[in-house]
């Protein structure tokens, strides 16, 4: 990591951000203003004059705006101090978290909101960097990249990507026809193991569970409304039919698809080329590796994401009647199984 200068663009750049922080800040006061006006005389009054709901009102205001306090300085120690760190080397993963938080707005917790963040950072030689998303979307595994950040804000001043000019131009060239032409190739259908029908098994059965948490519970509802002689309040709530309707609808689609696929008795393959890979990580989920390919995502096992690259040829297996990939073959026809 190297410490250099601050240019010009790099602190037009951190200018820039100060102008949404100072608009927030100014909006948070009159919003706090407000709501102290407004409802703590109302809210002491009801308390029979205890001040706790004042004092609590004020801790939290304080806390608020320490942290965009704390933002703001940081823009402004990074401009004082002129300097901004350059991180250079190749990206070896991406990782995408996204938090989910609730809040309540009554003790009861009937009315409440969610709000979904997604952070996104680079691995650079293995070392993590929060980045902006168009950063994270710009580059890919395998690249050179050079990244300047800023020491104190941790803000991303600029990505440059380096080195395709120094790829041989014809090498480049061969390559790409040679992918091409692979992507083109027509596999023959495989015969399915044993191995391979128990993925598809397992398929049909992770297809059929995410069916039924939907089906029934609107189920138990429609039968109860029925029941109860609602039958014409179904006219103003008529997801409690539809929903049903739809899920028993794909449960029977399903069931005919894996039965058709599992009489057939083969697989087909379709060649497709690894263009990036990324790790997704949440506080409701389990972390999932996920390669981005020509064909599409594709999500595999730890061990399967560490030993693929990017540009590898594969070839993804899947049922003849199914979307779902079965498994993934590389050139060497080592073979990974998806479930």
């Amino acid at each position: 990591m190297q410490q250099l200068p601050l240019e010009a663009a790099d602190i037009k750049t951190l200018r820039l951000r100060l102008l949404p922080f100072f608009a927030f800040a100014a909006f948070s006061v009159l919003l706090f203003t407000f709501i102290g006006f407004t409802f703590l005389d109302t809210a002491k009054e009801a308390l029979s004059g205890s001040t706790i709901g004042i004092y609590v009102f004020f801790g939290f205001a304080v806390i608020f705006f320490s942290v965009i306090g704390y933002m703001i300085w940081a823009v402004f120690a990074d401009l004082k101090k002129g300097v901004k760190h350059r991180i250079s080397g190749i990206v070896t993963n991406k990782r995408l978290n996204v938090q989910h938080s609730q809040t309540h707005h009554h003790q009861t917790g009937r009315n409440n909101s969610s709000k979904t963040t997604r952070h996104y950072y680079l691995y650079i030689d293995d070392e993590e960097h929060s980045v902006d998303f168009k950063h994270y979307n710009k580059a890919k595994v395998g690249m050179h990249i050079v990244l300047d950040k800023a020491p104190k804000s941790k803000m991303t001043l600029a990505m440059e990507l380096t080195g395709q000019e120094v790829v041989d131009q014809e090498a480049h060239k061969l390559e790409g026809e040679t992918n091409d032409k692979f992507l083109q190739t027509t596999f023959p259908d495989v015969k399915l193991t044993p191995k391979d029908e128990e993925v598809l098994k397992n398929i049909f059965k992770s297809q059929q569970k995410a069916r039924y948490v939907w089906l029934v519970p609107t189920l138990i509802m429609l039968v109860t409304f029925l029941a109860n002689g609602l039958e014409g309040l179904l006219i103003l709530f008529f997801p409690v039919v539809i929903i049903p309707a739809y899920q028993l609808f794909k449960i029977i689609r399903s069931y005919r698809t894996y039965k058709m696929s599992k009489r057939y008795g083969f697989k087909r393959g379709i060649p497709t080329i690894i263009e990036d890979k990324t790790t997704f990580t949440s506080n409701r989920s389990k972390s999932a590796q996920r390669l981005k390919t020509t064909i599409g995502v594709i999500t595999v096992e730890s061990v399967t994401f560490d030993q693929l690259q990017v540009g590898d040829r594969l070839v993804v297996f899947k049922p003849q009647y199914g979307k779902q990939p079965l498994s993934i073959m590389t050139m060497d026809q080592q073979e990974y199984y998806l479930y």
